[in-house]
C-alpha cells in the first residue's frame, strides 16, 4: 500500500501564481514535446480571482465620488473583467491554434489552450497588481476621462507582458524563431483589437458617477471612436 505521508502535497494557489509569473511552467523540454503540465481549472480559478480584484478596484471610483449603486458597480466590474478575458479567448483561440499549426509548433490543442491561459493569467496578474494604484487615483482625482485612459494603459501594459510570455514559449518550443515571432506578433494585434472591442461592448467598467448606474451601455460606435472622445474630453 502507498504511504499517505509520501503522497505529494497539492501546490498552493499563491505558489501556482508565483510559478506562472516567474515562467517556471515554460519548461523547454516539455514545450518541445508538445506538453504543458498545469491544470486548466487552476488557471481559470486564478484568472477569475485576479480579474475580480482588479474589477473591484475599477468600481471604487463610483464609491469615492458618491455615485449611486457603488456596490453594484464594483460587483459588475468584478464579473466583467474575467468575462472580458474569457470571451476574448473564445473568439481568438481558433486563430492562434491555426497560426501556430502553420508554423509547425509541437504544441497540441490542449497545450496551446493552457499556454494562452497562462498568458492571460500573466496579464491579469499585472493589472491586479496595479489595482491599488487605480484605486489611489480614483480617490484622489475627479476626472473620469483620466481614469478611463489609465485603465486602458494598465490593460496595454499587461497585454504586452502577456504577449512577451507567448514569444518566450515559442522560443522554448524550438520553433523557427523569426517567422514565429512575426506570426505571433500579428496574432497579438488581432487579440488586442478583439479584446478592446469586447471591452467596449461590456462597458462600463469604471462607472461615471454623474450618470445612473447600468450593467451595460447601449452599443454605439466602436472602441477607437470612444478612445478618441475620451482623450478629447480629458483636455476640455
Amino acid at each position: 500500500m502507498d504511504d499517505p505521508s509520501a503522497r505529494q502535497t497539492p501546490e498552493s494557489w499563491p505558489t501556482t501564481l508565483d510559478r506562472v509569473l516567474r515562467g517556471s511552467y515554460l519548461d523547454e523540454q516539455a514545450l518541445a514535446n508538445g506538453r504543458l503540465d498545469i491544470p486548466v481549472r487552476r488557471l481559470l480559478v486564478l484568472g477569475v480571482a485576479l480579474g475580480a480584484i482588479y474589477g473591484i478596484c475599477l468600481g471604487t471610483f463610483r464609491m469615492f465620488r458618491g455615485g449611486d449603486h457603488a456596490t453594484q458597480q464594483m460587483l459588475a466590474s468584478a464579473l466583467k473583467v474575467p468575462s472580458l478575458f474569457m470571451l476574448t479567448l473564445l473568439v481568438t483561440f481558433p486563430s492562434l491554434y491555426v497560426f501556430t499549426a502553420l508554423q509547425r509548433l509541437p504544441l497540441q490543442c490542449g497545450a496551446m489552450l493552457r499556454l494562452l491561459l497562462l498568458s492571460n493569467l500573466v496579464h491579469l496578474g499585472v493589472i491586479a497588481s496595479l489595482g491599488p494604484v487605480f484605486a489611489f487615483f480614483a480617490a484622489s482625482t475627479p476626472s473620469y476621462s483620466f481614469l478611463l485612459l489609465l485603465d486602458v494603459a494598465f490593460f496595454a501594459i499587461g497585454g504586452l507582458i502577456g504577449c512577451a510570455m507567448l514569444q518566450r514559449a515559442a522560443r522554448n518550443a524550438e520553433a523557427s524563431v523569426p517567422q514565429t515571432r512575426r506570426l505571433l506578433g500579428v496574432w497579438c494585434c488581432v487579440y488586442a483589437i478583439v479584446g478592446a472591442q469586447m471591452g467596449w461592448l461590456l462597458r462600463p467598467f469604471v462607472g461615471n458617477p454623474q450618470i445612473p448606474f447600468a450593467w451595460l451601455r447601449p452599443t454605439e460606435g466602436n472602441v477607437l471612436v470612444g478612445l478618441m472622445d475620451t482623450i478629447g474630453a480629458l483636455f476640455r
